[in-house]
C-alpha cells in the first residue's frame, strides 16, 4: 500500500502497534498561508499560537525567566557579541531572522551540516543518509548516544516530534515549514533511523535540513513548555546552552561540556576557548558603535559601511567582511502597474541607474555591484550579464521616447496619455535602503521619472503593503546557497506574487528547476531562469550582500558557517591584551 494512501484508522493502528510509526502530511507551500491537512488525528496536546505583547514579555521576564546570571564579565573566557536587531520570537520553528538563526546555530544541531569551506553536506545528527533514485524518499541514520541539554536522549522519535510541531495546524506559517518543501510523511524505522517521503522531488531538501531553523529540540522540553514559554527554556544538542534570555536586551549562552556532534566545522578544543557568550541587542541609534569595541563589546555584527570605514587604521579592531550567498539586493518591478507593464520603461530604469555611484556613495565600496538575481557567492550566478545594463542615460531616454513618453507640460517629468511617469517604492529602514532610494530619486529624475518613496517601519508592515499591491518597486533580499530561493519571490504562489503580473513561462521553469535532481541540468535551468528575469527586466539588481562585522583585536578564531550569517563560536578564544 502506498504510504500516502494510509487512512486515518490504519495510521492510528500503525502508531499504536508498531515501532515504525508513520505520519501523513498534506503539504502546501507555507506562502499560501493555509493550514496543513492531516490524515491522522492531531496530537492531543494543544498548541497555542504565539502572540507576543509587551505585557506577556514582562510577565515572563518576572516569573520563570528572571535574571539568574550577572552580565557577562570582561575576562578571557567570555565573549560579548552585539547585534542591532531585536528578535521578537526566539524559537527556531517560528522565526526567520538571521540574528535569531545565529542563536539557534549554537543551541541546536541539524540533521546535516554544510562544511564551512567546501559547502559540501556533512554529517550532523545524522551520520549518513540515502536518497532514492526518484528523489522522493530520504532515509537518515541518526547518531547514537547523543543527549539533549536537559539530559533526555536524542532518537528518531525526537526528529518526528519536531516535524509534528512544525507542521501542526496551530503553528502558522514559518520558514521552518518552507524548508521541508513537499514533505508528505515520515516513518520511524527504528530508534535511530527515520525516513522522510516527499510527494514530488525537491532538490533543496538537504540544504533546508542544514539550516538552523530546522534545529532539533528536546521533545521533553517541548512537552513541558508551551510555545510562548519554550523560548525561555530551550533545549537542543548544540555546542552552547541557553542560560538567560531577557527580550530586547540580551541572550546568554553557556558552553555544553558534552558536545560531540558537528566535528566537521570545529577543531578540537585547546582549553582556552570561551565558556560563555552574551549577545546584546544595541540600537542602531548608537552614535559610534565602533567605540564600544573593547569597552563593552568584543564583536559588533552588521556594522554600517560608514562605521566600517572608520575602522581603517584602527589597531584595536578588526573588520570581518563576509559575502552572504543568496539573492542580490534588488528591486522587483510590479508589472501589474501602469508604466511598469511596459518592458521599455523597466529597461530604461535599469539603464538610468548608476549603480557604481550607489556602491561608492552609500556602501563605500564594501559591497560588489550586482548584475544578476543570484549573487556570485552562491555559485549559481549567471555571469553572462555582467556589464549588460551599464549606466547609459542616452539609451534610457531613447527607450522611453520610443515607448511614446514625452514631457507634455514642461515640468521636467515624462507623460503618456496624460499620466505622469511617477513610481512608488517601498523603503524599509535596513541595509541602507533609504540612502539607495534617495540616490535613485536623483538619478531617475534626469530622465523625467518621479520616484516617490514610502517608508516602511518593519517586516510586518512590509508584508501588509506587499499584499495591498499599491506599490511599483519592492526591495527584496533572500539569503541562501541553494538557487531555489528564487522561487520564494518569483513563483506564482509566493508572497511576492502580488509584485508582478503572472508569468506562466517563468513559473513553469521555476517549478521544473526545483524538482530537477541532476546537478548539471539544475544549474542550466537556473541560468535560463536568470536570463529570463534579466532579459525581461523584471528586477533591478543593486549590490551583492556583504555583512560587515567589527571585532576587538584580541578575539581569536572568529568565523562563520557556509551561509555566512551564523557564527561558529565553539573555537573562539579571547587572547591577552
Amino acid at each position: 500500500m502506498a504510504l500516502r494512501d494510509v487512512t486515518v484508522a490504519q495510521a492510528a493502528n500503525l502508531i499504536d502497534g508498531r515501532l515504525a510509526r508513520r505520519r501523513v502530511f498534506g503539504w502546501q507551500a507555507f506562502v499560501e498561508k493555509s493550514a496543513i491537512s492531516w490524515s491522522v488525528a492531531a496530537p492531543s496536546r494543544t498548541f497555542r499560537r504565539i502572540l507576543l505583547s509587551v505585557v506577556g514579555i514582562l510577565v515572563l521576564a518576572s516569573c520563570g525567566a528572571a535574571e539568574t546570571t550577572l552580565p557577562c564579565e570582561v575576562d578571557r573566557r567570555c565573549l560579548r557579541y552585539a547585534i542591532s536587531v531585536d528578535i521578537p520570537v526566539l524559537d527556531p520553528h517560528e522565526s526567520n531572522l538571521p540574528e535569531a538563526g545565529m542563536i539557534f546555530r549554537q543551541i541546536y544541531d541539524t540533521l546535516i551540516y554544510r562544511d564551512d569551506e567546501s559547502r559540501q553536506f556533512v554529517p550532523g545528527l545524522a551520520t549518513d543518509w540515502q536518497v532514492s533514485p526518484d528523489g522522493l524518499v530520504y532515509t537518515f541514520h541518526l547518531r547514537p548516544n547523543v543527549a539533549f541539554h536537559d539530559g533526555s536522549a536524542f532518537t528518531a522519535e525526537s526528529v518526528a516530534r519536531n516535524i509534528e510541531r512544525i507542521f501542526h495546524p496551530d503553528s502558522g506559517s514559518s520558514l521552518a515549514r518552507e524548508l521541508f518543501g513537499p514533505l508528505q510523511q515520515y516513518e520511524i524505522l527504528d530508534e535511530h533511523t527515520i525516513r522522510l517521503r516527499l510527494y514530488e522531488p525537491y532538490a533543496a531538501l538537504l540544504d533546508g535540513l542544514a539550516q538552523p531553523y530546522l534545529g532539533i529540540a528536546s521533545p521533553a522540553a517541548l512537552e513541558r513548555y508551551d510555545r510562548l514559554r519554550y523560548q525561555y527554556h530551550q533545549s537542543g544538542t548544540g555546542p552552547f546552552m541557553l542560560e538567560d534570555y531577557l527580550p530586547g536586551k540580551r541572550i546568554v549562552l553557556r558552553r555544553y561540556g558534552s558536545y560531540s556532534v558537528d566535528s566537521a566545522n570545529y577543531e578540537p578544543l585547546s582549553g582556552e576557548e570561551i565558556e560563555r557568550i552574551e549577545i546584546s541587542i544595541i540600537g542602531e541609534s548608537d552614535a559610534d558603535l565602533v567605540s564600544l569595541l573593547g569597552i563593552s563589546q568584543d564583536v559588533i555584527d552588521d556594522v554600517s559601511p560608514g562605521a566600517a570605514q572608520r575602522l581603517s587604521g584602527n589597531s584595536r579592531a578588526m573588520l570581518f567582511p563576509t559575502q552572504i550567498p543568496g539573492q542580490s539586493v534588488q528591486f522587483v518591478f510590479n508589472t501589474n502597474r501602469r508604466h511598469l507593464d511596459d518592458h521599455a520603461v523597466r529597461l530604461s530604469l535599469l539603464l538610468a541607474t548608476n549603480r557604481i555611484a550607489i556602491i561608492d556613495q552609500v556602501y563605500f565600496n564594501t559591497s560588489p555591484l550586482a548584475w544578476m538575481p543570484l549573487s556570485e557567492s552562491t555559485g549559481f550566478a549567471h555571469t553572462g550579464f555582467i556589464g549588460e545594463y551599464e549606466f547609459d542615460l542616452v539609451q534610457a531616454q531613447a527607450a522611453l521616447s520610443a515607448a511614446g513618453y514625452a514631457d507634455a507640460d514642461g515640468d521636467g517629468l515624462l507623460d503618456l496619455d496624460g499620466a505622469t511617469l511617477s513610481l512608488t517604492m517601498l523603503v524599509p529602514p535596513w541595509g541602507q535602503l533609504p540612502e539607495v532610494a534617495a540616490l535613485l530619486q536623483e538619478q531617475w529624475r534626469q530622465i523625467g521619472v518621479r520616484l516617490v518613496t514610502e517608508p516602511v517601519t518593519g517586516e510586518s508592515q512590509l508584508q501588509s503593503l506587499i499584499q495591498s499591491r499599491e506599490f511599483d518597486l519592492l526591495p527584496v533580499t533572500n539569503y541562501g546557497i541553494d538557487p531555489g530561493i528564487l522561487g520564494r519571490v518569483f513563483l506564482d504562489r509566493s508572497l511576492y506574487a502580488y509584485a508582478r503580473a503572472q508569468h506562466p513561462v517563468l513559473n513553469d521553469k521555476l517549478v521544473r528547476a526545483a524538482q530537477e535532481l541532476d546537478p548539471a541540468q539544475r544549474r542550466t535551468q537556473y541560468y535560463e531562469i536568470q536570463s529570463l528575469l534579466m532579459q525581461e527586466a523584471l528586477l533591478l539588481p543593486i549590490r551583492e550582500v556583504v555583512r560587515l562585522r567589527a571585532a576587538s583585536a584580541n578575539v581569536d578564531g572568529l568565523r562563520y558557517d557556509a551561509y555566512g550569517l551564523y557564527p561558529l563560536w565553539y573555537n573562539v578564544a579571547i587572547t591577552a591584551n
